[in-house]
């Protein structure tokens, strides 16, 4: 354990079985959380919650398809029947923008309903539950592309924009309950979603001239920027967006 910026509390991380998710998770675990991961790859998501148990954490995998209100529910209840409560949901899960399968059409209606869809099931049924114990925070994980960036996938930008709408209507509607929302929108972070990039020179080379820092960044710092966001040092912060991109949308 390294810290206690979440000590007593209980998050819920969607799709934290690989990259930033479980960068998130193993953070979190350190900073005192109860730390519940979910992933459609349960064996990938007992070895995030192993890890965070080896470094001295406490955390529960769950087998759990984001997209589903079913699981969403099963989630909360195994949640509460664990640790008691639930104080932070973080919605990372979601469609990669290089998925390929079907046509445009399958390909939409599939990301919106995992990307953005999925973030309101878990919302509806978590929310509720902080309110009625005083309080939470919620943070949707978006991108650059919800907010600036366009990119050639119409669902991944129209996805990632709807997040950041629906980080306000929660920051709006569950405020005076104490809930916190918001969102941390992300530019190109190291992951193995994110390795075909090594394999694309130019393409490296072309996205790190047009960002400041001249580099890309690591899942472990998108943590860092999440926890700040779900602890008591972002406590008069909501409806907001956190752009980490190593300055890539203001070149």
């Amino acid at each position: 354990m390294t810290g206690a910026r979440l000590a007593g509390k209980t998050a819920i991380i969607t799709g934290a079985g690989r990259g930033i998710g479980r960068a998130m998770g193993l953070t979190f675990g350190a900073e005192g959380a109860n730390v519940v991961i979910t992933d459609l790859d349960g064996d990938v998501a007992g070895e995030a919650a192993a890890e965070i148990e080896s470094a001295g954490g406490h955390a529960m995998a769950l087998h759990a398809d984001a997209a589903s209100a079913e699981d969403a529910e099963r989630t909360l209840a195994a949640t509460i029947e664990r640790f008691g409560r639930v104080d932070v949901l973080v919605n990372n899960a979601g469609l990669p923008s290089q998925y390929r399968e079907g046509d445009d059409l399958d390909r939409w209606d599939l990301g919106i309903d995992i990307t953005l869809s999925a973030a309101f099931r878990q919302s509806r049924v978590v929310v509720p539950h902080m309110a009625a114990n005083g309080g939470g925070a919620l943070l949707m994980i978006c991108s650059i592309a919800g907010n600036k960036v366009g990119t050639p996938v119409p669902w991944y930008d129209a996805a990632k924009a709807g997040l950041v709408g629906l980080t306000r209507h929660f920051a709006a509607t569950y405020g005076p309950s104490g809930i916190r929302a918001n969102s941390l929108c992300l530019g190109l972070i190291e992951t193995r979603r994110t390795a075909f990039i090594h394999d694309v020179p130019d393409m490296r080379e072309a996205i790190l001239a047009r960002t400041p820092l001249r580099r890309v960044g690591q899942a472990e710092e998108a943590a860092a920027a999440a926890l700040f966001l779900v602890s008591d040092d972002a406590s008069l912060i909501t409806g907001q967006m956190l752009v980490a991109d190593a300055g890539s949308t203001i070149a």
